[in-house]
């Protein structure tokens, strides 16, 4: 298959490049050149804007379009134009953001969405799930049942930017006292999706031909066994309320996966169903796995998520 990648050198849009790569597709870049412009030297790149250079991908026949890097209507208008009569497939990377209500059930893909009409351009924390609806609404006007459109969860592993996963994988290396959010409760749950499970399974779906819109992401477990999982070394567990936690202000280093227990959040998290996915051929690795590979990736930089060292300690000597 010849694949075009939009983005495709940081994080999900690497390990699809990989994926293919490896499976024998002929890969061909399209960026700015910006991040990790090293990256995958031995193909092809077209180099240019998403937002003001798509028609440099006009002329070419395309067996799909992978788009890791959609945001905004703005960002796939041009693309979408540019490609919709000359490629058989296309698969945009949403998010399970683009979901409204978590209060009664836990949404499938067809569960209730954001309706809001955005008028800006800016992603936020309050636009980013109605933006992507709208993104998605492009893209199945585009390509009709052409469209396979992924909604993952927290997505962890290897060239994770967001540190997120990382903060654990890491923290829970050493012993003694460790400082974890919320509280051992049995239905405060977690859940993610290996980054390289995700890329495997989406490329095969490709080539399978396989279209429609499917969560991905892990069956989900208590918190309080996802740090058990992680942790390499005996570790006292000292659990800090949702309350405290609301009242201390950590700011941006607030602990990962951690919202409050709430009506609107009932599992202090964002959890999805993942059977569809799972049905059409969605495999996870062991957790244990995926947080010895990115340790292992990470290497012993300071990382941009979670508590500082004094921050703990701060929290610590409240108990």
């Amino acid at each position: 298959m010849k694949i075009l990648v939009i983005g495709g050198t940081s994080f999900i849009g690497r390990h699809l490049v990989e994926t293919s790569i490896k499976n024998g597709h002929e890969v061909v870049l399209f960026n700015r050149g910006k991040t990790n412009p090293g990256v995958f030297e031995g193909i092809r790149h077209i180099q240019g804007d998403r937002r003001t250079d798509a028609h440099l991908l006009e002329n070419e026949k395309w067996d799909a379009v992978l788009d890791t890097c959609g945001y905004t209507p703005n960002d796939l208008t041009p693309v979408l134009e540019s490609v919709m009569n000359n490629t058989k497939s296309y698969m945009f990377i949403s998010t399970i953001s683009v979901y409204d209500n978590y209060e009664q059930d836990r949404p499938n893909e067809e569960s209730s969405m954001h309706n809001d009409q955005i008028e800006t351009d800016e992603v936020t924390g309050e636009t980013y799930g109605p933006l992507k609806v709208m993104c998605e609404d492009l893209v199945t006007q585009a390509f009709g049942n052409k469209a396979l459109i992924i909604r993952p969860c927290i997505v962890v592993g290897p060239h994770d930017p967001t540190d997120r996963f990382t903060y654990y994988a890491m923290k829970l290396t050493e012993s003694g006292h460790v400082a974890l959010p919320g509280g051992p409760e049995s239905k405060r749950m977690i859940q993610w999706i290996d980054v390289r499970d995700m890329a495997k399974w989406i490329v095969s779906m490709v080539e399978e031909g396989k279209t429609g819109t499917f969560n991905a992401a892990s069956t989900p477990i208590t918190l309080d066994a996802f740090i058990d999982e992680i942790a390499t070394n005996p570790v006292e567990k000292v659990w800090i309320s949702d309350k405290e936690l609301e009242e201390h202000d950590l700011g941006t280093r607030r602990f990962p996966f951690w919202m409050p227990i709430s009506e609107q959040y009932p599992e202090g998290f964002f959890i999805v169903k993942n059977d569809k996915a799972v049905a059409e051929g969605l495999t996870f690795r062991p957790l244990k796995e995926t947080a010895e590979d990115t340790r292992n990736w990470a290497g012993h930089r300071e990382l941009k998520a979670g508590p500082t060292k004094e921050m703990e300690e701060a929290l610590l000597k409240k108990k």
